[in-house]
């Protein structure tokens, strides 16, 4: 972490008063966890702070935010505060269009913004960046950039950190868990997070709904590859028998890599007639991020996504007809990609 990063953003906190927070479309933990820390931070230190998302808190979040600080950004609806707000920070997504509204809006001022971000992205996106790809999660660099600030880990905000940091390893489970996401989560449990809670809250009440279309999903796989590579489709009919919506399939994609042989697991959902939101999964022998990115998307090596707005069945073609080269000598991982701040 650089001092004289972190020094900067000392010098913005201190000299503005009114603060928005913001992170992507379909908010997960590390986007959600982060924004919390963040927020309890800086309403610690006096200031006014607002948190303006694309899309609702999903329920099996709400436990971050009790107080119902979360608001869904409209143009309109905020438009007495917007003109009030003196800084803006980012998490966990460096992407304009995945900001949806308010990036349109935010792009076309001049206010001090700050990123906080672990995924890959070649171009400069805020004043004050704090991009480290080799993190497990956005919520271990805020993490850090708190210590570094002299904060003080309150239960609030050691719950919102150690959610970002397992949900974005998959409890753990993903090949981007390291040494550190394990020290993080033993010292915020020695603060006082109940785990077993936290868990309990984003994995264990599902909506009988869900399961019921996730049973659905299971019973239509398709494999590829010679099983190496498997996808599925969830159609409006699919959502509309189950009254749930595309967002609702989040965490699908990963339920097919437990399947031996299973390599690469693709998700496509309809999101409307001419629009398609697709997941691609790897177990880590194969990187994916590239292919997300020639279809519109990105993310990480294993962990991407995309919205193709073309319709589900054209959109399922292309996309398996580009993943072919993916299972050649060139698709395969032949060493990891360094990776700094």
């Amino acid at each position: 972490m650089s001092p004289k990063r972190i020094e900067r953003l000392k010098q913005l906190i201190a000299s503005h008063n009114r603060f928005v927070l913001t992170t992507h479309v379909n908010p997960d933990g590390d986007g959600l966890g982060s924004e919390m820390a963040f927020y309890h931070y800086l309403r610690h230190l006096g200031k006014e702070v607002f948190i303006w998302n694309p899309n609702p808190i999903p329920p099996n979040y709400a436990f971050l935010d009790p107080g119902h600080v979360i608001e869904v950004f409209g143009k309109k609806r905020h438009k007495s505060r917007l003109e009030a707000v003196e800084s803006v920070f980012i998490l966990d997504i460096s992407d304009w269009c995945r900001l949806k509204a308010f990036g349109e809006w935010l792009i076309r001022q001049k206010l001090p913004t700050v990123c906080i971000d672990h995924h890959p992205n070649g171009e400069r996106f805020a004043g004050l960046e704090f991009l480290i790809t080799a993190a497990s999660s956005t919520g271990e660099i805020v993490y850090d950039i708190l210590k570094a600030l002299g904060a003080e880990f309150t239960p609030a905000i050691s719950e919102a950190v150690y959610t970002a940091v397992l949900t974005d390893t998959g409890s753990f489970r993903f090949n981007n868990t390291t040494p550190k996401a394990h020290r993080i989560a033993a010292e915020l449990i020695k603060n006082g997070v109940d785990f077993q809670a936290v868990y309990e809250n984003i994995y264990e009440k599902e909506p009988a709904e869900k399961i019921a279309l996730l049973g659905m999903v299971l019973q239509k796989l398709h494999f590829e590859y010679g099983g190496r590579l498997v996808w599925f489709k969830i159609t409006g009919e699919m959502l509309k028998a189950v009254g749930l919506k595309p967002e609702d399939s989040d965490g699908f994609s990963d339920f097919p890599r437990r399947i031996d042989g299973v390599e690469v697991s693709l998700m496509f959902v309809q999101v409307s007639l001419r629009r398609t939101k697709v997941s691609f999964r790897s177990k880590g022998n194969i990187i994916i991020n590239d292919l997300a990115r020639e279809v519109g998307g990105g993310g990480h090596q294993y962990a991407s996504g995309a919205i193709v707005q073309k319709p589900l069945e054209e959109t399922i073609k292309m996309v398996l007809e580009k993943a072919e080269r993916l299972f050649s000598e060139e698709g395969s991982k032949q060493q990891d990609v360094p990776l700094s701040e």
